[in-house]
Parts: structure tokens; C-alpha cells; sequence
């Protein structure tokens, strides 16, 4: 008797122990969920229209590693002004391929005049609109194509005299097949590097000054506002 009793209460034990254990990862799942929601709310979306997408998110360069910075935003910037920032801004990089990359990288605007122009006021929109911990984002189709899964995505901020831009993905530059299936490998940026076309040139950060961009945020460009403001202006 004691020993079946003693099997019956770890029967019993056992049977209560286990809609705990589900509750548990009930539990732990709607937490995520919730994080989630929480993580994707901090996006502000400006504009989304025709597969572009611009908005507002946390610059996470503003808090990485303690560093006490602030972005001058909100920022009132005229659609014009954008525009002769960002025109002379080149990219380059290797498509995915054998072809890509035994071939030497060509350079092509970061935004063609077309997309320039379409977006421009949006941005605008935006910085007059972001916190000084927020950064603008933006996400455009490859141009010219109905449908493509490749494009051009990254993000702007202005911080003390510069203009930042970081650069995560470029529709010009065909994505890496991994070979397993998986869309994008978040660790390639393509080789991808920025450059300015003359008579701009690239400003020369203070370390100091320089942001802290994430590990896959590694391809990065700052223009000195003013500077190129100025030359533009003539």
C-alpha cells in the first residue's frame, strides 16, 4: 500500500507540475510577442506609398556603449537642401555571383534623380518630425523593375556638424544567395562602399564625433552641411 501510494502521489505530482510547465511557456511566448510589438512600435512610418517606405526609428549610435549623444532633430531642412546633400553620394559593391565578384565594382548614385525627387520632401517631413534619439530610415524599390526583391535601405541622422548616413542594402547590387534557402545573410553588406563625387568631399569626423554604428552597420558616409550647403549655393 505505501508503495503504491507513493506512486500514485508522483502520478498526481507529476500531473499538476505539467499545465504549470505550459503556462510557463504560455507565458514566456506572449512576452515575446509583446516585445516584439514593443520593438516594431518604435517605427514611425512618414511615408509608404508605390513600395517606398520612409519613418522615424531609435538611433541606436545615440546610446551603444554609454555614449551620452544627441542628434539635432527635430531638424527643419528644405527638400532642396536634401537634395543637394544627398546627390553626389556614390555607391559601389559585388553582386552575388562569379561574375560579381571577379568583376571590379562600379559606382552609381546612392538615389537616382527620379528617386531623389520622390523622396526628398518625405525626408524633409521626417526630420522636422524626429526626436533627438531617433534617426530616419528609408526603404526603396529597385527602380525601373515591377517587381524585384532587392533594394536600397538605410538611414540618415544629423549630429553636431554632420550629416551621417548609413547604408544597409543597395538595389544596383544583386543579394548573395546563400545556398541554403534563407533570403539575406545580415552579415553581407556586398563589399558595398560610399563616396562623394566631386567637388564634395567626404568630412573628416573628429574620433570623437565619430558614431557608433552597430556591427552590421558598417558602411558609413558624413558630409559636412554647411561645407557642401555652401558649394551648392554657387
Amino acid at each position: 500500500m505505501t508503495i503504491g501510494s507513493k506512486k500514485r502521489r508522483f502520478v498526481i505530482g507529476h500531473a499538476n507540475v505539467m499545465p504549470t510547465i505550459f503556462c510557463l511557456i504560455a507565458m514566456m511566448i506572449t512576452i515575446g510577442n509583446l516585445s516584439g510589438c514593443i520593438l516594431f512600435g518604435q517605427e514611425r512610418l512618414v511615408y509608404d506609398r508605390e513600395g517606398i517606405r520612409i519613418g522615424l526609428e531609435a538611433d541606436p549610435s545615440v546610446s551603444r556603449f554609454g555614449q551620452p549623444v544627441q542628434n539635432n532633430h527635430p531638424l527643419d531642412l528644405t527638400s532642396k537642401d536634401l537634395e543637394s546633400l544627398l546627390q553626389a553620394i556614390q555607391v559601389s559593391g559585388y553582386s552575388g555571383t562569379i561574375v560579381g565578384l571577379l568583376t571590379r565594382p562600379q559606382l552609381v548614385p546612392l538615389f537616382t534623380p527620379k528617386e531623389l525627387s520622390a523622396i526628398s520632401g518625405h525626408l524633409a517631413a521626417a526630420f522636422r518630425e524626429a526626436k533627438p534619439t531617433e534617426r530616419v530610415f528609408f526603404s526603396l524599390p529597385k527602380p525601373e523593375v515591377a517587381y524585384s526583391e532587392d533594394r536600397t535601405l538605410g538611414a540618415l541622422f544629423f549630429r553636431g556638424s554632420y550629416l551621417h548616413l548609413v547604408v544597409t542594402d543597395h538595389s544596383s547590387i544583386i543579394r548573395t544567395d546563400t545556398g541554403g534557402g534563407d533570403y539575406k545573410d545580415i552579415r553581407d553588406t556586398k563589399g558595398m562602399n560610399l563616396s562623394v563625387a566631386g567637388p564634395v568631399q567626404t568630412a573628416m569626423v573628429p574620433s570623437s564625433e565619430e558614431p557608433r554604428c552597430t556591427h552590421f552597420e558598417r558602411v558609413h558616409i558624413a558630409l559636412d552641411v554647411k561645407t557642401v550647403l555652401a558649394q551648392k549655393a554657387y
